[in-house]
């Protein structure tokens, strides 16, 4: 009696299930947030070195629940001194070319702390410049940067060590052009590549300016493991003959020290 009360009631059971439809519990979709990414203030003054206000250009960066970015947006914010008006114009991203008014038709002159609408939201990072007039005269602000953008590569394989590749890089930080001299060593397994500087710099008119990092401070090492390392600057140029490069030097098991350079120009 018992084992048949037993199976009736997971007969029961079983037919309360299929006849109900089950529904899973809501998971909450966490929202993308906007977060600061730079922010680059300037003090305005005339031509008397007099102060007529600050400008702020900024930049938000929009970060998803995995903490990954997928967006930024720019403003310009002014507050002017006493007496003063600030007069933002336009803005331009350097990832996307082209001028962009701060207001459609034109910002009238502020003269009290005022912050424009957020631009259109932009896929990748650039810098953000905002220019205007003020009372004593134009202005020009950038924040943010793009992307370190690889325009020279130089790979050489060695026997008894393994690969070593030299790149030149560029970007844009708040408005100013950089260049970055990379050295990558990719050593043979079971043996070493010793990197000991890395430069970047440019030739101008036959002219070279250029910045190097010593790998060896305060001593060599040998790296048995993939490695890299960077130097970077402010760019200088171009003019009318104009080749940017970065190179590095390095030492082998059999005790040659190499060169290896990457440029364009």
């Amino acid at each position: 009696m018992r084992r048949l009360t037993a199976t009736l009631m997971t007969l029961v059971s079983t037919a309360a299930v299929v006849g109900t439809t089950l529904v899973a519990p809501t998971v909450a979709v966490a929202a993308d947030t906007w977060r600061t990414h730079d922010k680059n203030c300037k003090t305005i003054n005339d031509i008397n070195a007099q102060p007529l206000g600050s400008v702020c250009a900024e930049v938000q960066k929009r970060v998803t629940a995995s903490g990954a970015v997928n967006g930024y947006r720019g403003r310009v914010t002014v507050d002017p001194t006493d007496g003063n008006w600030l007069k933002p114009t336009t803005y331009a991203w350097s990832t996307s070319g082209g001028l962009g008014e701060v207001c459609g038709g034109g910002c009238p002159q502020q003269t009290t702390a005022w912050s424009s609408p957020w631009t259109s939201v932009k896929t990748v990072p650039g810098s953000y410049a905002v220019r205007g007039e003020s009372s004593g005269g134009n202005f020009d602000v950038s924040a943010s940067w793009s992307d370190w953008f690889q325009l020279a590569e130089k790979c050489a394989t060695y026997s008894g060590a393994g690969e070593v590749c030299v790149r030149r890089h560029e970007r844009t930080h708040r408005g100013i052009l950089q260049e970055r001299g990379q050295i990558a060593v990719h050593p043979a397994k079971s043996k070493w590549i010793e990197p000991r500087t890395v430069r970047v710099g440019t030739v101008n008119d036959g002219t070279t300016s250029a910045t190097s990092r010593d790998l060896c401070d305060p001593s060599c090492t040998r790296r048995s493991a993939n490695w890299s390392a960077t130097v970077s600057r402010t760019l200088v140029g171009p003019s009318g003959t104009f080749e940017g490069f970065a190179s590095a030097s390095f030492a082998l098991p059999s005790g040659t020290v190499k060169t290896l350079k990457a440029s364009y120009s």
